[in-house]
């Protein structure tokens, strides 16, 4: 199991490579917020999350990121070396680069390229992943699309993942809320409803400590 290795983005990839199943209603389904939901009056700004890391602090996923994420507007000579890598691999994957806003990095080997949708924070993501894990010569990375609902509400990032209804809050390093009661605090601003919530860092840390 990846549980604190892979991130997000590759459960939206692995997991759109198999059928999604479908969705009954019912108590529990009924109580999650859709996409549609989470973009509304949505605002995103590519500025307010450039020039320094982010980190998950709490999330409604069973897998998830907990190293920093970086956020870079698409510069030209990284913008290429993305299409250089889709054009070998899948040349008519149909990638509208002209709507390119953010590249988000959330590891070594992983790229997002968040395409501009209709909506403001609303994003086509088209997501690299290069499989290093693999012996050499390493296979070509992995491309897949994904869609995604990015807002800021206060001095917080929320995320949302369509495919799985996934969602993320986020913050600076540099300002975590300190404690497990701060992180569900600060993650109820972000306008999600959904199970399996939970404080990543203190999470992970009463994991680690059942582990001794």
């Amino acid at each position: 199991m990846f549980n604190w290795i892979f991130i997000f983005v590759l459960i939206l990839f692995y997991g759109s490579l198999t059928p999604v199943p479908v969705l009954t209603l019912n108590s529990d389904t009924e109580n999650i917020t859709t996409c549609e939901e989470f973009e509304r009056g949505a605002r995103f700004n590519p500025y307010f999350v450039i020039d320094t890391l982010w980190k998950i602090f709490y999330s409604w996923a069973n897998i998830t990121e907990i190293n920093p994420i970086a956020f870079s507007l698409p510069a030209r000579k990284k913008l290429a070396e993305i299409k250089n890598v889709v054009d070998a691999v899948d040349p008519h994957l149909g990638v509208e680069w002209n709507k390119a806003a953010l590249i988000m990095e959330p590891r070594i080997g992983v790229q997002v390229l968040l395409l501009s949708a209709l909506t403001p924070g609303a994003f086509r993501a088209l997501v690299k992943v290069e499989q290093r894990h693999k012996e050499r010569p390493q296979p070509q990375p992995l491309l897949k699309f994904a869609d995604l609902r990015i807002k800021i509400v206060g001095p917080y990032v929320g995320m949302m993942c369509c495919e799985d209804l996934s969602a993320y809050a986020l913050a600076r390093i540099d300002s975590l809320p300190n404690t497990e009661l701060e992180c569900e605090s600060a993650a109820a601003t972000i306008g999600y409803r959904g199970p399996n919530g939970r404080a990543i860092l203190f999470h992970q840390k009463r994991a680690l400590n059942n582990e001794f």
